[in-house]
């Protein structure tokens, strides 16, 4: 399977569970850690570069994205991020280590509405990723961004990859 003429693919559940309760509460709680320092694309917004969790889940999820996408991956970094009321991401492509990523939402407060994750492939796109959803795309080659953010909390993970050279 690839990726498709659009160049993304969202999968429902990707995580769900126990696992997902676990790393949604574990996100929050690393948010508030010394650990988590904002950077320049979400200033004031708690994030962590390769938490040891999500560098646990960067590697279990690799035979995953070896077969969603149909390329042969190896996983580069996780980075985790707690987006707050106010927060946006402003319009961007990644990294070269960035060339296949995967987005996924570990926990929205439940009366907040979804905050879509815009991706420009082929046109503009307005992704709504619930708990446990997962958005694959070439960071590397779409420009992705949020638009403001109106609800209270929202635990994000980045999962990226190369392709095997």
């Amino acid at each position: 399977m690839s990726l498709g003429l659009t160049n993304f693919k969202i999968v429902r559940g990707m995580l769900s569970g126990e696992l997902l309760d676990f790393l949604g509460y574990y996100a929050y709680d690393r948010a508030n850690s010394p650990d988590a320092k904002p950077d320049d694309q979400v200033p004031n917004t708690p994030a962590l570069y390769d938490d040891p969790a999500m560098a646990v889940l960067l590697h279990s999820r690799l035979y995953d994205m070896k077969q969603l996408t149909g390329v042969d991956l190896i996983p580069t970094y996780a980075y985790l991020r707690v987006y707050k009321n106010g927060d946006i991401l402003h319009r961007h492509t990644d990294r070269e280590a960035c060339e296949y990523s995967v987005s996924i939402t570990l926990k929205r407060e439940y009366d907040d509405e979804i905050w879509p994750l815009c991706l420009e492939t082929d046109k503009t796109y307005k992704v709504e990723l619930e708990s446990g959803d997962g958005l694959i795309y070439k960071g590397i080659e779409s420009p992705h961004w949020r638009d403001k953010f109106e609800g209270s909390r929202l635990a994000q993970v980045f999962l990226h990859y190369v392709r095997r050279q």
